[in-house]
């Protein structure tokens, strides 16, 4: 069914194809820095950390090698472009060397610094930057730059954000020296966690299991109304789970699901708007979410397993609101199942693919009894090879394992880069104390009322994350409007999980809808016409958050009686919007049926037993009508 999903050859498949003659010096140091890097992190997933400072400094080093080696083997790129790569490759052999030679001095010089610290220090906030310009574009990089200018110059800021500006001294101390700026917890995250999770998603995904997932999603949702629509939905779901990108999805299950949705009769822009909005949901489901279930884990010193937990309801509700939605599309459009011949045989599928699930159970399983994520994904690294050789087409032998250890590290990349220049914006708004000075401008703009409160910090979270990585993202829009919403009684759980999910909608929202972007170049399809789009089907997914923050009951929290009544009603209430919305249940809808679900379905996503009651009677009374009124005109045309 599937063609084959690959991320682009490695050096080492380079290596075994054609031998050591083909591959230049760049691509050799390139190889090495990336499997020092997997090797490093197995070893120590098994073994236990090295010390925190030393452990995170390795890490970011060979993140930093490995960026400015790609650029450097990249053919289209210019002679001045190689030439400033090779630059920043010295310089970060110099941090490596300073940093490496003398960390115990340096640890021991925190809040005191001495020229040396100083000058490397500032180097690699040089280097972490055009890292981040080379990676992640200018949208990162400049907010960063704006956070340093505030550092050196907040006495030239209004009263509510003066501060009299950071000497270098304790600038360094605090990006460098410490554990609170480029070494912080973003960095751990990513050193101890998502490079960990990357690993195991590269394993799986050279084993074949990308494949794998989506044939599964096409036999289950072929035969159903807007099936490759549907099928989308499910494939980026289970893709999810291996890789956690929204961009990733769209691109990696939209070059194969496009096309049908296409084929079956849907637009183009609404086939990509579809893939994007799936996509995107793909960043919020357990047990990855982008990575940054992980860094929600550091930040409300919560156990990994239970940020898992927490996460299931809420990605429930929003594949359920995207289903609904794909689904009353495609009944009012008329757009019905697959063809046979496009349908693979779940049968078939689950008996040649059913042990790609064992390593996500044994992952999954490992963290819930409390065994932590390096660990966990250490053994399910070593159970995915294991399980591989039980059919001989997916055995991965010597080659295979260089190859996964390889994409895996460089996969890591962005997502380090992002969480090493979002050490810079944390070290800047811990240093001057901006976090508490803009929560302070929000309660004051709001008048302490919750509901403005809740709808400032989604508007500031959609606008600092446009063209930002997930990471990224959270780590800075949670430092600045989290404290907002703890002053105001929002649990902490809730809060973190609210800026998160306003931060990556941006990945839908124009201007700068990247996965909407994606998934509209695959299909040829104007951007901005998909990305608005994408955001119509997404826009019951969206209210999700206020509903989790007024009731956490919607993430697990309280009582096995208050979280299933809760989550059942959120349930009814997203299926009733998402007909609202599509103006479409049993038939299309005249304006009146229109507004009394969607007033209904808002109604089942409160937190008060009464309106949740009346909602129910209301929406339930206007689908009985609308059931026995489509049965009379079916009736009437037969």
């Amino acid at each position: 069914m599937t063609e084959e999903l690959s991320s682009g050859n490695t050096i080492v498949e380079k290596l075994r194809s054609g031998g050591i003659r083909n591959i230049r010096v760049g691509e050799a140091l390139l190889c090495l820095f990336a499997l020092a890097l997997s090797g490093f992190s197995l070893y120590t997933g098994f073994t236990g950390l090295l010390e925190s400072w030393l452990h995170r400094m390795i890490h970011l080093v060979c993140i930093l090698m490995i960026a400015f080696l790609t650029d450097l083997n990249m053919p289209q790129a210019g002679k001045v472009k190689k030439v400033i790569s090779a630059i920043f490759i010295i310089l970060v052999a110099v941090i490596a060397l300073y940093s490496f030679l003398d960390y115990e001095h340096i640890i021991l010089r925190m809040g005191r610094p001495n020229h040396g610290d100083i000058v490397i220090g500032i180097l690699l906030v040089l280097v972490t930057l055009m890292a981040s310009k080379r990676k992640l574009g200018w949208a990162v990089t400049i907010i960063a730059v704006c956070f340093l200018f505030y550092a050196f110059f907040g006495y030239l800021f209004p009263s509510s954000l003066y501060h009299r500006g950071m000497s270098i001294s304790r600038f360094v101390d605090f990006i460098y020296n410490q554990t609170k700026g480029i070494l912080g917890i973003p960095i751990k995250v990513a050193a101890e966690y998502v490079i960990m999770f990357i690993l195991f998603a590269a394993f799986l995904n050279k084993s074949g299991a990308g494949n794998f997932f989506i044939d599964l999603a096409f036999g289950l949702t072929g035969k159903m109304w807007g099936g490759p629509a549907k099928a989308a939905v499910v494939a980026s779901a289970m893709m999810a789970t291996i890789n956690g990108s929204g961009v990733g999805n769209a691109v990696a299950t939209g070059s194969i699901t496009i096309p049908l949705m296409k084929r079956v009769g849907y637009k183009p822009h609404f086939a990509a708007a579809i893939e994007a909005a799936a996509s995107n949901g793909g960043m919020i489901t357990p047990p990855i979410m982008a990575s940054v279930a992980f860094l929600i884990a550091e930040f409300t010193n919560t156990p990994y397993s239970k940020i898992m937990l927490v996460g299931i309801f809420p990605a429930f509700l929003y594949f359920s609101a995207v289903l609904a939605m794909v689904h009353f599309e495609a009944k009012r459009l008329g757009l019905g199942p697959m063809r046979d011949e496009d349908i693979p045989s779940k049968r078939e599928v689950l008996k040649k693919g059913w042990y790609y699930l064992l390593p996500i159970i044994v992952l999954a399983a490992m963290l819930i009894m409390g065994y932590s994520p390096m660990l966990a994904a250490s053994v399910g690294i070593v159970a995915m090879v294991l399980l591989s050789f039980i059919r001989k087409e997916t055995r991965m032998g010597i080659w295979d394992i260089l190859a996964a250890m390889e994409e895996g590290a460089k996969n890591t990349v962005m997502v380090s880069v992002a969480c090493a220049v979002a050490g810079i914006v944390v070290g800047v708004i811990t240093g001057t104390g901006l976090g508490i000075k803009f929560s302070s401008m929000i309660l004051a703009v709001s008048r302490n009322n919750l509901f403005i409160v809740l709808v400032l910090t989604m508007i500031s979270s959609i606008i600092l994350g446009m063209g930002m990585t997930a990471a990224a993202v959270y780590v800075i829009v949670s430092a600045l409007t989290v404290p907002a919403l703890l002053d105001m009684g929002v649990a902490v759980l809730p809060a973190h999980f609210f800026v998160y999910y306003y931060g990556i909608a941006s990945a839908l929202t124009p201007p700068v809808a990247l996965a909407a972007y994606g998934a509209a170049g695959i299909a040829g399809a104007d951007h901005n016409k998909t990305a608005l789009t994408a955001c119509r089907l997404a826009i019951v997914a969206f209210l999700v958050p206020f509903a989790f923050v007024y009731n956490p009951a919607l993430m697990a929290i309280g009582t096995p009686l208050s979280i299933v009544l809760s989550v059942g009603s959120a349930f009814l209430g997203v299926l009733f919007l998402s007909a609202g919305f599509s103006r479409f249940l049993f038939m299309k809808l005249d304006r009146i049926a229109q507004i009394l679900l969607l007033v209904g379905g808002l109604g089942l996503l409160s937190h008060l037993i009464l309106v949740n009651v009346i909602s129910l009677a209301v929406c339930l009374f206007i689908a009985a009508y609308l059931f026995r009124k489509s049965k009379r005109k079916e009736a009437v045309a037969a």
